[in-house]
């Protein structure tokens, strides 16, 4: 099961989470969209810090939380629920001591999904990589988004629910060029604001390396920037991610190695933790052997020595 439920007391962001200016900006927008009733939707690259966003934004509104994690294996049951069985029983009828009369009764039992609970209790969704789940699935999402009510297949249910006015719905999504990722239907979208994420600026990078390693602010600067020109050389914005800086910091702190053009050990593990992100993407040889000059010459720019 891809799916978590916890009382937001007890789901939290990071207590050294960073709070920038540019932070700010998105989760001031962020709570106003929620506040005036609409879902928001907040896509970009993997790495730019799409969830820990998400978690402060519903910590901030303060309702329960109910996190979500995109998938192929999540259905209907997952999120509406569905029957799970049937209960038996009888009905005996001796008010005539000379004729005795059994009647049996069977029910099917439902069991509620944890989407549904939330619209039922008002908690706050955080669905994160939704396009990872087939489109036909999130469908159902459509009439609760818009008309605030869901439809529930129970025995002799004649009408829709109405959605518990505190429900809020918080989405991440990476592009839809990845690998694993459905387009999502433009209905679908219509129903969101989306706030892009495609970047975040230069000092909210660096102070998330700082708070998330523990390590100098000038090594952290020079990661920075060290990403930040990497980034700006490749079309794929998904190269040289946040995940990536954070990752070359915490290898560099952990294993003494030094920032320097002519350490090709540091080189190396560049070379390594950069081109991981896109593994995944086939690379030819020709491409990788391309990234890893765009690399060397990063660190050749950035790290030059006096």
């Amino acid at each position: 099961m891809n799916m978590n439920e916890s009382n937001s007391n007890n789901i939290e962001t990071k207590k050294n989470y960073i709070i920038t200016s540019y932070i700010k900006s998105l989760t001031d927008r962020a709570l106003i969209y929620i506040n005036s009733g609409f879902p928001i939707h907040l896509r970009g690259s993997a790495g730019v810090g799409k969830t820990s966003l998400a978690f402060h934004i519903a910590n901030k509104i303060g309702n329960t939380i109910l996190f979500i994690c995109g998938s192929e294996e999540i259905n209907d049951e997952n999120l509406i629920g569905g029957y799970v069985g049937i209960k038996k029983y009888y009905i005996e009828d001796n008010f005539v001591s000379s004729v005795y009369k059994q009647k049996e009764i069977s029910d099917k039992l439902w069991k509620d999904g944890r989407l549904l609970t939330a619209c039922k209790e008002g908690y706050t969704v955080i669905y994160d990589e939704f396009t990872r789940t087939p489109s036909n699935i999130n469908n159902v999402l459509l009439s609760i988004l818009e008309e605030r009510i869901i439809d529930i297949p129970y025995i002799n249910y004649k009408e829709y629910l109405k959605i518990n006015p505190n429900f809020k719905m918080i989405f991440t999504s990476n592009p839809d060029e990845y690998i694993g990722v459905y387009k999502s239907p433009d209905a679908l979208l219509d129903r969101m604001i989306t706030i892009d994420m495609d970047s975040v600026d230069e000092e909210t990078e660096r102070s998330i390396i700082i708070s998330q390693t523990g390590i100098s602010a000038a090594i952290a600067n020079k990661i920075t920037n060290l990403s930040r020109l990497i980034r700006k050389n490749i079309s794929n914005k998904a190269y040289a991610s946040i995940r990536s800086s954070i990752m070359l910091a915490q290898v560099i702190q952990s294993g003494k190695i030094k920032m320097s053009p002519t350490n090709l050990n540091f080189k190396n593990v560049c070379r390594d933790i950069y081109n991981s992100s896109n593994i995944s993407m086939g690379l030819t040889e020709e491409q990788k052997n391309d990234l890893n000059t765009v690399i060397d010459n990063a660190i050749n720019i950035i790290l030059t020595e006096n």
